[in-house]
């Protein structure tokens, strides 16, 4: 048993050390050779982090296609057409429901600290076209469905490592959430301490992720919704 939990962790662990290092290594290596002090890097934020996001995402989307036909019905996770139109919707939803708390608190639908602030889409508009359009579609990727299949990943990972993966809020999905929220503390380098709330944030919405997941079924509602919520973020 211990043994193979060892083995079935290995994976899950692995990817998410690797989505903390690849980014500090996009970010420190540049900055070592050109000599980039914080100011610029900030200013160029986009492309070092649409790079070091889609180094993190790449390879959650092997690994889970992986998993998803070797799990298959075992971890809850279907593939029949109504589960995802279903989760579709949910997750559709749950972004609106999301907007409109943003929309209470902050008075805007869009930008602000309300999620900490990812600068990759704003930042894209200040390039000349395509290279815009260009910048703005990677970030929506990366920061959208790669990063919400990273999410996925993870929790059927852990879950098939610690065995209960139909519980709806399973260790899987805690053990998520939290690793997911531990990485924006570097919101606070940039944006103090106004980015506290934020990591707080994540952590909860991680766990709507996986609730989101393992009630409908099919990873298609975390997509949309964190796509959603993370592209009106800027």
């Amino acid at each position: 048993m211990l043994r193979n939990l060892r083995r079935s962790i290995i994976a899950p662990i692995t990817v998410y050390l690797l989505s903390l290092i690849l980014p500090v290594l996009v970010i420190s290596i540049p900055a070592l050779i050109f000599h980039w002090n914080s100011d610029y890097q900030l200013a160029h934020a986009y492309i070092l982090g649409t790079l070091g996001q889609a180094l993190m995402d790449l390879p959650t989307v092997v690994l889970f296609n992986r998993l998803r036909e070797r799990l298959g019905n075992e971890a809850g996770i279907q593939n029949k057409t109504r589960d995802r139109v279903v989760s579709m919707i949910v997750g559709f939803v749950c972004a609106l429901l999301l907007a409109a708390i943003r929309v209470l608190i902050t008075g805007k639908l869009m930008g602000g600290r309300f999620m900490g602030g990812v600068p990759a889409f704003t930042q894209a508009t200040a390039l000349r076209s395509p290279w815009n359009i260009i910048a703005a579609v990677s970030a929506l990727f990366a920061y959208g469905p790669g990063e919400a299949l990273f999410v996925v990943y993870l929790i059927l990972a852990f879950d098939e490592a610690f065995g209960n993966p139909r519980s709806f809020c399973s260790w899987g999905v805690i053990i998520t959430a939290l690793l997911w929220a531990l990485p924006h503390l570097f919101n606070v380098v940039y944006f103090g301490l106004s980015a506290i709330p934020n990591i707080l944030m994540m952590f909860f919405i991680g766990i709507g992720m996986g609730i989101l997941l393992k009630k409908t079924r099919s990873a298609l509602g975390p997509l949309i919704f964190w796509t959603l919520v993370n592209g009106t973020s800027a």
